[in-house]
């Protein structure tokens, strides 16, 4: 549009001067379109050389137009290929709903990877059961588990690599190779050169009696360690997964180990999502002054097994900054402002006011004793 602009004054401004003076000669006023120029030479010497004149200057000031034109588009292109795209800084939560195909939930993952990157996210936490949603009872899940250096969760890497993204892959089904007969339900930190980072095993596993009830521990060992995961693009990152979230004690330890972020990926029941999710995820916000990050799964799988949703991300002050909503898969980004954080945290530094010299509770029962329980 530039230079289409640049060459219509041009041209306007040249052949305005020929109407006026140029075009004006002893035979007649003569015609402006050069088919013309031959009848006027049968005509008029002095006509046609006038005329031929101002061809002439408009052809060349054509020329000189297309030269700037040329120059400017150039030298604006050499500036933005001199100047580097901008860093990727953001946050970002997935929500999706995967099935029991490997291909199509990888498939899906990739889409979201490549959202993620084009909203200027540096790192994306995808949803428990990214990979595979089993059906409750069947065993399938335990029977697909995979190695973490197996064929697929290498697949998983390489998307990573592609689009140089960090990925927090939570929970992952990985195959236990000292105990077969049950699995991990594992949360991989891969970052954007496609390296595994680090893993973490779910702590708390989920046996309950809701949604026609759920005993994780029949096919899932327990992890046995926390984890977090220093100099990421958006900071310190603790790890959980899930049912982690209704234990205050763990995001406790991650944020007194130095956690700017704490992820918790999930596939929430809808019961206890409808009742709970939020208030949770909120809470362990406030009590550890950390950004809080909640991928999920939503909607119907399969007949046994549905999703809450609401993907959230959550400030250090407590306030819901992202929210996916009920349905549909996408990705929300959002920037870690770690001065806002700062500045929370030395208004209220409830973390130096935590009395982690009081170990005893003291239990009146018709006299006094002392329980023993960490805070």
């Amino acid at each position: 549009r530039f230079k289409t602009r640049i060459l219509g004054a041009g041209q306007r401004r040249l052949e305005g001067r020929a109407r006026q003076g140029w075009r004006k000669s002893p035979a007649r006023l003569l015609p402006a379109s050069p088919p013309a120029l031959g009848r006027v030479k049968q005509q008029s010497g002095r006509g046609a050389a006038w005329e031929m004149q101002a061809w002439r200057k408009l052809g060349s000031a054509r020329s000189r137009v297309c030269t700037f034109a040329l120059a400017f588009a150039s030298a604006t292109g050499a500036r933005a290929m001199a100047t580097p795209a901008p860093a990727r800084t953001g946050l970002a939560v997935g929500q999706m709903r995967s099935t029991s195909s490997p291909e199509d939930n990888l498939a899906r993952c990739a889409q979201l990877c490549g959202d993620a990157v084009s909203k200027g996210a540096a790192f994306l936490s995808l949803p428990e059961c990214f990979e595979f949603m089993g059906t409750p009872g069947t065993g399938d899940s335990l029977r697909f588990a995979q190695p973490l250096d197996g064929e697929l969760f290498s697949r998983y890497r390489a998307v990573a690599k592609e689009h140089n993204l960090w990925l927090s892959l939570g929970g992952f089904h990985e195959k236990s190779a000292d105990d077969p007969s049950k699995m991990y339900n594992t949360h991989a930190i891969v970052d954007g050169t496609g390296n595994l980072v680090a893993s973490y095993r779910k702590l708390h596993l989920f046996d309950v009696d809701y949604d026609g009830g759920f005993r994780e521990s029949d096919s899932t060992h327990k992890g046995q360690e926390a984890l977090l995961v220093t100099g990421t693009p958006i900071g310190n990152v603790g790890v959980a997964t899930c049912y982690d979230i209704r234990f205050p004690e763990l995001f406790t330890a991650l944020r007194d180990a130095g956690a700017d972020v704490l992820l918790a990926p999930s596939a929430f029941m809808p019961t206890t999502g409808a009742a709970h999710w939020e208030v949770l995820l909120r809470a362990r916000a406030i009590e550890t002054q950390c950004y809080v990050a909640a991928a999920a799964q939503w909607g119907q799988h399969n007949p046994k097994r549905a999703s809450y949703g609401h993907a959230l991300i959550v400030d250090p002050w407590g306030e819901v900054m992202a929210d996916l909503g009920a349905e549909g898969d996408g990705v929300a980004v959002v920037q870690v402002d770690k001065e806002k954080m700062a500045g929370i945290r030395a208004r209220m530094p409830v973390s130096s006011h935590r009395r982690r010299d009081v170990v005893a509770v003291v239990v009146k029962d018709g006299g006094l004793r002392r329980v023993h329980a960490a805070l």
